[in-house]
């Protein structure tokens, strides 16, 4: 029987900038992750390789504190 995995947003961006570093700090450090982007942002993904709409980077729960930390050395990271 597997548990079930609670994703966490750990950022939202427009930046491409942004989104490419926190993509390779998570994969330097083997943080799986799930990208979701906002609005028509995943057509623009898949048709020119990137998009200027929100995008969110969600880990795992259990992954959460760790990226955080790893990510706040290089990236402001916005809490609520």
């Amino acid at each position: 029987m597997t548990a079930e995995v609670k994703e966490v947003l750990l950022l939202e961006t427009e930046d491409e900038f942004k989104y490419i570093t926190v993509k390779q700090i998570l994969d330097d450090n083997n943080i799986p992750y799930i990208i979701k982007d906002k609005g028509s942002g995943g057509y623009m993904r898949l048709i020119s390789g990137y998009s200027i709409y929100l995008k969110g980077i969600f880990v795992s729960s259990e992954d959460y504190k760790k990226a955080y930390n790893l990510v706040k050395e290089f990236i402001e990271i916005e809490r609520e």
